[in-house]
């Protein structure tokens, strides 16, 4: 069964559309794979939209949902998912940090790369700093400086991902859709065990990895952690989340680079398990999604290699042109569909990512 938790835009649209197939192929394979019936439940949040990388898309997964089937009497794993464990963590700062001396700490940090390979500045992800007013339209947290991180464990990247011949590779099975042309590729027994082990042990791995960054810029001027939670890995065997939170705590809403980034939790009567963690990325106005026999149709444009990203051919949902007030009554839409309490505002000072350092107020 599909949930329907998104805002029901173009792009949602056409990619709940595309779920319907995804959701047929889940169920066949865990079928197979079991002596009874098995079912697959997709959550599709506010924030479903097309993913940066062509792989998940062509195997049927996209960004802003969760991919849950039933558990099989033989584990198995759907490795056009991409699997890896991404995430988000804020710390407040106890002291008052000028934008040169955030700036010189952080690049003193990122130059390290004895113990991770850094990915602040890669894809969407970021390191910012932010500030928290007495006043904020929504408060929440004490006023004064905030450390927001954003990245990946790269380092496991390639042992998970579907790329030629890493260790399970030659094990991956398919079930076709030809009247769709789509396909769904998958590893079972033993292999889906190893993999689930792996991107289990990410998590506590990319949270460790997250505060180690936050510690070395901070030091003694780090202050509490106010979350560490990931968006993008497998709670269970037989669950994917691809830009969800699964948390009882609070979670961060992320936006556009340099505006308010929201924090949010799920209200106490809420009967949803999952946070959107963003506002997704959406295909321009008059494009189109496709699937064809050999590759992927986007806005016109035919993608067949596995691997690459689609670049400007996907859209933030939400630019950065945008008001504050707009913003803040497209989280409110976003919170009510959600089930989700608004906890805190934080304005973006200044950050790192794929564009460089840039200062924002």
């Amino acid at each position: 069964m599909i949930y329907n938790l998104t805002l029901n835009d173009g792009t949602q649209k056409n990619v709940l559309r595309e779920l319907e197939t995804t959701e047929k192929l889940l169920s066949k394979v865990a079928t197979k794979l079991s002596s009874t019936q098995k079912t697959c439940d997709i959550y599709a949040m506010t924030d479903l939209g097309i993913a940066h990388n062509v792989t998940r898309m062509r195997g049927g997964f996209f960004t802003g949902a969760v991919y849950s089937w039933e558990q099989t009497d033989i584990p198995f794993v759907p490795v056009d998912t991409t699997v890896n464990v991404c995430g988000t963590a804020l710390y407040q700062i106890n002291s008052d940090i000028q934008v040169d001396e955030f700036k010189k700490r952080c690049e003193n940090v990122l130059s390290d790369t004895s113990k991770y390979d850094w990915n602040f500045t890669n894809g969407n992800h970021f390191i910012s700093l932010c500030y928290v007013e007495n006043n904020a339209f929504f408060p929440g947290l004490k006023e004064g400086y905030y450390m927001l991180v954003h990245a990946s464990a790269c380092e496991y990247k390639k042992k998970l991902y579907p790329v030629t011949g890493n260790w399970y590779y030659s094990a991956i099975k398919t079930e076709t859709d030809d009247n769709h042309c789509r396909y769904l590729r998958y590893i079972e027994g033993i292999k889906a065990e190893q993999f689930y082990k792996m991107a289990k042990m990410l998590e506590p791995f990319n949270a460790e990895r997250n505060y180690d960054f936050c510690k070395g810029v901070l030091k003694s001027e780090m202050g509490e952690e106010i979350l560490n939670v990931a968006h993008y890995g497998m709670p269970s065997i037989h669950e994917v989340l691809i830009g969800v939170q699964k948390t009882n705590e609070v979670a961060t809403l992320l936006t556009s680079p340099g505006k308010n980034v929201y924090i949010v939790k799920k209200r106490g009567n809420s009967k949803n398990d999952y946070i959107p963690h963003g506002f997704g990325l959406e295909l321009p106005k008059g494009s189109k999604l496709a699937y064809h026999k050999d590759y992927l149709e986007i806005g016109g444009k035919q993608f067949t290699s596995n691997g690459i990203t689609i670049g400007e051919d996907a859209i933030n949902r939400h630019g950065s042109s945008e008001k504050d007030s707009e913003l803040r009554e497209y989280i409110e839409k976003i919170a009510q569909i959600n089930e989700l309490e608004i906890c805190a505002e934080l304005k973006q000072v200044c950050s790192f990512s794929a564009k460089g350092f840039q200062v924002w107020r």
